[in-house]
């Protein structure tokens, strides 16, 4: 039996076409009863991705794939924009927990220019109790230095990595028609067989269907709101039937190993009961406690938007660009301040994801999935002037871009 265990839903923000419930659905009809969230360092629809696998029968598997570093801080002094991937999945409680705050101080204590947050060894090891992690896709440090170095720089990378996580280590194993990416199979699987650590099979899912790469491709041209010619390099990252898994070349053990994960995680996200606001009179204050945050909102690519990209990239008298417009209208860009309210929930971090946006703490967590998870939703009322210097700050940040 197989679990998609690497997948990359609309939360993985200009990265992903692929909408929760019809993935969840598609999952389920494929008689895959269990299905990973993994998205890019950000962990924004936990809730709504629960209630879809409640919705259809299937178990949830929370995770995220985080941007690895060996260390964060001389990272971002050198402004180097180098990073590697590393999956990550919340076995329970604890793991959850530890998830949520990894993520949280990725972003406010290792924050890239506002671009990512960063995990280091330092943040890996003080949150990786409750943890399962898997090298990821071909673009682990693990892989890249086998790629680059050979063997023996790539050992000392797995052996810390299995050091950290023990037999809650595994390495992917994945299929999409990419050289490197066999090599990374190759060093990997070579690697596991000396330390002992389970091989998985994984699709980097970023879409439902097979056709669905048109969209994916219109999104990531445009994800910086202007038409780019960046192109990747496979069109097999749909969500796949086990059978099509098989008959990309993946061994049925490591399609049948992905259970060994899905056995392990138990965590289910409930709903909190709402913990009151107590007002200290300064909303600042109450978030360098740690007990605050402000609202974010969702940026949408609007339906006149979809079909200018559509338009512009597979050409106007493609038959399917209206289809293709659609697939793409009502997918979130990414997430922003909102300057009007403010979350209060004590120990925020540890129970909804933050980060930062125009130098504020912000929520990862929509309004309503603050609300479940036990905040309160308190509104701000700014003078005219922080109101026109807010705007500013936007509108600067969007001309650097």
């Amino acid at each position: 039996m197989f679990t998609h265990l690497h997948n990359h839903f609309i939360g993985s923000f200009s990265d992903s076409a692929l909408r929760i419930d019809e993935a969840v659905k598609k999952a389920k009809s494929l008689g895959q009863n269990a299905i990973a969230i993994t998205e890019h360092g950000e962990m924004p629809f936990m809730y709504e991705f629960s209630d879809a696998c409640k919705k259809y029968g299937v178990k949830p598997i929370f995770g995220v794939e985080i941007y690895f570093v060996d260390d964060a801080q001389k990272s971002i002094e050198k402004k180097d924009k180098n990073r590697f991937h590393l999956l990550l999945f919340a076995k329970n409680e604890v793991g959850y927990k530890n998830l949520v705050s990894l993520v949280s101080d990725s972003w406010i204590e290792n924050n890239y220019y506002e671009k990512r947050g960063l995990v280091d060894w330092k943040l890996l090891e003080k949150y990786c109790v409750g943890l399962i992690a898997s090298s990821a896709c071909f673009f682990n440090q693990t892989s890249q230095a086998y790629i680059k170095n050979g063997l023996p720089d790539a050992e000392k990378i797995f052996i810390r990595y299995k050091e950290i996580f023990g037999n809650d280590f595994y390495v992917e194993i994945a299929k999409h028609g990419i050289t490197d990416e066999e090599i990374s199979n190759k060093g990997l699987l070579e690697l596991a067989k000396k330390y002992n650590v389970v091989p998985i099979a994984t699709n980097d899912v970023h879409y439902l269907e097979i056709d669905d790469w048109l969209a994916h491709d219109i999104i990531i041209k445009t994800r910086f709101d202007k038409i780019s010619s960046f192109k990747i390099d496979s069109h097999h990252f749909w969500l796949k039937s086990e059978k099509e898994m098989f008959a990309a070349g993946m061994p049925q053990e490591f399609l049948d190993n992905t259970q060994k994960i899905v056995a392990k995680c138990e965590f289910v996200l409930k709903d909190f009961p709402q913990v009151l606001y107590e007002n200290t009179g300064s909303e600042d204050v109450e978030i360098k406690k740690g007990n605050a945050a402000y609202l974010s909102q969702l940026e949408y690519i609007e339906s006149s938007k979809a079909i200018y990209y559509a338009e512009n990239i597979i050409g106007k008298n493609h038959p399917d660009v209206a289809h293709y417009a659609e697939r793409i209208t009502g997918i979130p860009r990414r997430n922003s301040q909102n300057p009007d309210k403010i979350v209060y929930l004590p120990d925020i971090k540890e129970k909804i994801p933050l980060k930062l946006s125009l130098g504020k703490v912000i929520t990862q967590f929509t309004e309503d999935s603050c609300r479940r998870a036990g905040a309160e939703i308190v509104p701000l009322i700014r003078s005219t002037l922080a109101e026109a210097l807010l705007k500013a700050q936007k509108a600067l940040k969007k001309i650097i871009k």
